[in-house]
């Protein structure tokens, strides 16, 4: 299914369930495409873990320890 086509469907779920409006097809177009580009963005929950914690806390602690010493 290409984008377009998936677009339509999404906007067409929209269209039913807010129980078949007449006249808000525009409407319903750019809030089915906000959609799509949305769950495009989205990633996995496989590779969603948390990123790895980063090594440079022990610079940290180095700074901190040697502005005490210049106060």
């Amino acid at each position: 299914m290409n984008h377009e086509d998936e677009i339509k469907l999404i906007a067409h779920q929209i269209w039913v369930e807010e129980g078949y409006p007449d006249g808000r097809h525009l409407e319903h177009w750019v809030r089915a495409e906000s959609i799509f580009i949305e769950r495009q963005g989205q990633v996995p929950s496989s590779a969603s873990a948390k990123p790895k914690a980063r090594k440079s806390s022990a610079k940290k602690k180095r700074s901190r320890s040697q502005s005490q010493r210049s106060k």
